[in-house]
Formats: C-alpha cells, sequence, structure tokens
C-alpha cells in the first residue's frame, strides 16, 4: 500500500483539479472522498502491469465503498470548518436550477438566487442562508440535528427576518423520475404546513453530478450543511449528524456573519 501511495502522489496534476470547488471544504482525510477527482474518478494501480488509469469509483472500490467510507469517518465525510472560510476565499455557491418547494410544486426556483433574493424584490444582499442537503432518507433524518437548533437560536430577535434554513432533497434515481410529481406530494403530505415552503426538491441527475462535486459530496448516504453569507458565498460546511459543538459553532459563526453584513452595509450607506 505504501508503494501504491508513492505512485499515486506524483500523479495529482493540474488537469486533475476543478477550479469550481469550493475553498475551504474540509473533507474528512479518512474519507475516500479525499482521493475522488472531477467525474466521481480515482486513480487504480494495476498489480501485474503498474499501469495506474482513472476508473469510475464504483469500480475501484465497489457499489458498497460509502457505507464503509462512512465507518471509517464516523458519519463524517465532511470535517466542520473551526472557524469561517475567510471572506477573501469564499465562493458562490454552485448553480441548480429547476428545483421546487413543496409548498408551491409548480413554481421552478434555481440556486443560489432564490437564497439572495426570494421575492424578487431587486434586494443586493440576502438573507444569512443554512442549507442542509440530502440524497437519502437516512440522510434526511440527521438534518433536524442541525437545523432545529438553529432555528430556535433565531427564532425571536431582529434576526429573525435575516437568518433562514432550508432542507434541499436530491432524487438521483432517473426511474424515478416520471413519478417525480407522486413523490413530491407524498413528502408534502409527511411535510408540516410550516416547513413547507423551507423544503425544496430536485429531480434528475443532469446537473448534480457537477453539484455535488464542487460541493464535495461524494458520499451521498448521509446529510450536509452550507452556511452561505449574504451574497450567497459558502462560508461554511459539515456533515452527518451535529454535535452540540457545531451546533454552537454554527450559530456563532452566523452571528458573525451577520456583523459582516451589517458591516458591509453601512460601507454602501456611507457611499
Amino acid at each position: 500500500q505504501q508503494q501504491q501511495q508513492q505512485q499515486f502522489t506524483p500523479l495529482n496534476r493540474l488537469e486533475d483539479a476543478n477550479p469550481e470547488r469550493i475553498h475551504g471544504i474540509q473533507v474528512n482525510p479518512d474519507s475516500l472522498g479525499s482521493s475522488i477527482l472531477p467525474g466521481n474518478l480515482i486513480y487504480k494501480t494495476y498489480k501485474w502491469t503498474g499501469n495506474t488509469r482513472k476508473i469510475p469509483v464504483e469500480l475501484a472500490k465497489g457499489y458498497f465503498w460509502m457505507v464503509s467510507d462512512l465507518k471509517k469517518t464516523n458519519q463524517k465525510p465532511t470535517l466542520s470548518n473551526e472557524k469561517l472560510i475567510p471572506e477573501q476565499d469564499a465562493q458562490e455557491f454552485p448553480t441548480l436550477t429547476g428545483l421546487n418547494t413543496l409548498m408551491d410544486p409548480g413554481t421552478k426556483i434555481d440556486l443560489p438566487w432564490y437564497f439572495l433574493d426570494p421575492d424578487q424584490t431587486g434586494k443586493v444582499r440576502g438573507n444569512i442562508t443554512l442549507l442542509a442537503i440530502t440524497f437519502r432518507d437516512n440522510g434526511f433524518k440527521l438534518i433536524p440535528t442541525w437545523t432545529e437548533p438553529f432555528e430556535q437560536a433565531f427564532q425571536d430577535g431582529p434576526a429573525s427576518s435575516r437568518v433562514k434554513a432550508f432542507k434541499l432533497s436530491i432524487t438521483e434515481h432517473w426511474v424515478l423520475y416520471p413519478l417525480r410529481g407522486l413523490l413530491t406530494r407524498v413528502m408534502k403530505n409527511n411535510t408540516p404546513l410550516d416547513e413547507q415552503s423551507k423544503t425544496l426538491v430536485y429531480f434528475g441527475s443532469k446537473q448534480v453530478d457537477e453539484f455535488r462535486d464542487v460541493l464535495r459530496m461524494h458520499n451521498i448516504m448521509t446529510s450536509y450543511v452550507f452556511l452561505l453569507d449574504d451574497l450567497g458565498r459558502v462560508r461554511f460546511a459539515g456533515s452527518g449528524e451535529a454535535s452540540q459543538k457545531e451546533v454552537n459553532n454554527l450559530i456563532r459563526f452566523t452571528k458573525e456573519l451577520l456583523l459582516e453584513s451589517d458591516g458591509a452595509g453601512n460601507k454602501s450607506k456611507r457611499k
């Protein structure tokens, strides 16, 4: 294995880097995701020939690699940031178009613009947004460990109108695409009324591969969370079930972003 690792190291060439990958997202070094290349590929060295090629992850590691990956990482393929991603390094949340809310399944919305100006009022700066993303039911069950204490912390006071939390459920299976209307109705019936406008759904795979790669969501058997500032830039990321420390940090970071936004607004007024 050490010999193979030495062979892998010089192959991390510039052309293997995706410049759109969000800076500051900390992929767990124990996760296979730390070695996955754009296109969901990985290097594999063949024992008998010594040749190294890029092949799909499933071919190299098997179709159940995500389950073992969660065990290796203690359900945390992405490690939570210990501090905000600096403003000068922050990148805008990647584009995903054609989503719906459970409240209004007939209206298409696009990310990240929906977070910046959901009411289409022409605002320059949007809300501070927590977005929780899941692909499977087991990941969906973990989302409340992040969103519930987050919403409780900002439900009262002047910040309540400036801090929002959303859930995004992505269904990639193409065989389920014709059933998207039925599945959306089932999800709506199982979602409390006050949560329906904050629950987004997306069906399809056309844009998802790139979307997942940019956000380093290589393992889809868990949940991911992203904290966006008022310009739609990713300033924090995490995964799995939230610990109390992670929740405390998330709330603290959100307060920092509110102060940062206030400062930017005051500068704009002085100009």
